[in-house]
């Protein structure tokens, strides 16, 4: 039996597509733990037995799934996800997949079968999760053993500043055709740094987005000679690149914005408030999903519009989650925003991490602090304290431990995930103290060729 229900009218419908558009080959997309997409091509003529019984592959050689003793797993293409993007060689197509183990049963740590699970579950209880990333990154060129930022653009600028018009406009269109409505594009605060934003959607949805957004600026890039890089810090002195994440849930029975009360001072309800304190309260497990590489605790430090204290505002780009104000008094625009995570993470389990925190929050009814409008960088030790601000995970071995002691967000992704979480992000932070003497302090205020080299493309 398959892992998902596929008809025969999603099978010739696809098949029909894939005549009609000269299709020879489709990439089949698995995501590993990281939040990298990882993919075989098979020919069009195995579609068919793809799309109803699967195709089998070695797990034991993608990042976090199992070892070579049970490492034989099947993908299942998703048929909902059928695409023939812009940005791939012609006649080449793609699907997201989910993964099974050979009898059958769901593979506990495909990522993308994790989240579907998550809102299955939500739809039960009569919910929806929307999310809508604001995912920015770094045009860069080689220099030596270094980098530099393309282009010397500061917020908002155009060219001849931005020099990446050209670039980013191709990008815009083949997003455009893959189905995506863009929200707003421009140059970002950093030189070298650029912002395409799209619009919401359910939380698989967007999952889905943010992997195809990766895979289209970075291709498109290459095309025209540059890098696009995701990692969260490429440069010290200058703002690193986020991936806030807006929230809402909804009531799938009427459509109504569960965050949303227009008797309210602050047009938020009571399930929102309580979702921001779940959000507040397991903020520093979070961490570890939400900003999972070493690379991303250069950019969580004061000063460069990244979080770094425990505590929640309206319209406040200092305090860890927002509540953006515009536009005031609209319901589908009412929601939260997230700005801990980084591109880094991976979405899937950043999206199963974050509504299982916020739904703790309301399910126990945590209330939030009051929240705050001034700038919190300006706030000494003592106020933080007086106001009962805490501090997010300074690295990655203290967002581990964070992670380790919750067991909120622990259980969110399942043993199995967090326990190969674990050990891949301990190595990773020996690896990076090794590399560098042994000392995180030090090593603090600059960017190392080892961080360069391992997340300059990866991300």
């Amino acid at each position: 039996m398959p892992l998902i229900e596929v008809s025969e009218d999603d099978v010739k419908r696809i098949l029909e597509v894939v005549r009609d558009r000269d299709i020879k080959y489709v990439r089949l997309i698995v995501i590993d733990i990281y939040g990298s997409p990882r993919a075989m091509i098979i020919p069009e003529y195995r579609l068919e037995e793809a799309l109803t019984i699967g195709i089998g592959f070695d797990g034991s050689s993608v990042p976090g799934y199992t070892n070579i003793e049970t490492s034989d797993l099947v993908a299942h293409p998703d048929p909902s996800t059928f695409l023939i993007p812009l940005w791939e060689t012609p006649g080449v197509a793609l699907m997201f997949c989910y993964v099974s183990k050979p009898d059958g049963t769901p593979f506990e740590g495909d990522p993308r079968g994790l989240l579907k699970r998550t809102m299955d579950e939500l739809e039960k209880r009569g919910m929806g999760f929307n999310l809508g990333p604001e995912v920015e990154f770094f045009y860069v060129e080689r220099e030596g053993s270094g980098i530099r930022p393309a282009g010397s653009g500061g917020y908002f600028d155009l060219p001849p500043l931005d020099r990446s018009e050209e670039v980013k406009m191709e990008t815009m269109i083949c997003l455009e055709a893959a189905g995506f409505q863009l929200d707003k594009v421009h140059h970002e605060v950093a030189e070298g740094q650029h912002e395409i934003n799209f619009r919401f959607a359910d939380a698989l949805k967007t999952a889905d987005n943010i992997v195809l957004y990766k895979l289209a600026v970075k291709t498109i890039a290459e095309k025209y000679g540059v890098i696009a890089t995701f990692m969260p810090k490429p440069f010290w002195g200058i703002n690193g690149s986020g991936c806030h994440l807006h929230q809402s849930l909804i009531d799938l029975e009427t459509g109504h914005n569960l965050f949303y009360d227009a008797e309210s001072p602050i047009g938020l309800s009571d399930t929102a408030l309580h979702y921001i304190g779940g959000l507040l309260k397991h903020a520093s497990a979070l961490s570890l999903v939400v900003a999972p590489t070493v690379n991303s605790y250069k950019r969580l430090v004061p000063h460069y519009e990244a979080p770094v204290y425990i505590c929640w505002g309206l319209g406040n780009r200092s305090t860890l989650v927002r509540v953006p104000q515009y536009p005031k008094g609209v319901e589908a625009g009412t929601r939260v925003e997230y700005r801990h995570p980084d591109p880094s993470s991976n979405p899937y389990l950043a999206a199963v991490a974050v509504l299982k925190a916020g739904l703790d929050g309301v399910e126990h009814k945590i209330e939030p602090e009051e929240p705050i409008q001034e700038n919190v960088y300006h706030f000494s030790r003592e106020e933080l304290e007086r106001r009962g601000v805490g501090v997010l995970p300074g690295n990655l071995e203290e967002a581990l431990e964070a992670f380790r002691a919750d067991k909120v967000v622990y259980e969110a992704l399942g043993g199995y995930v967090s326990e190969n979480l674990m050990e891949l992000k301990r190595r990773e932070h020996e690896e990076y103290l090794s590399h560098v003497g042994g000392s995180w302090e030090k090593n603090l205020n600059r960017i190392t060729e080892w961080e360069i080299e391992r997340y300059l493309t990866r991300c």
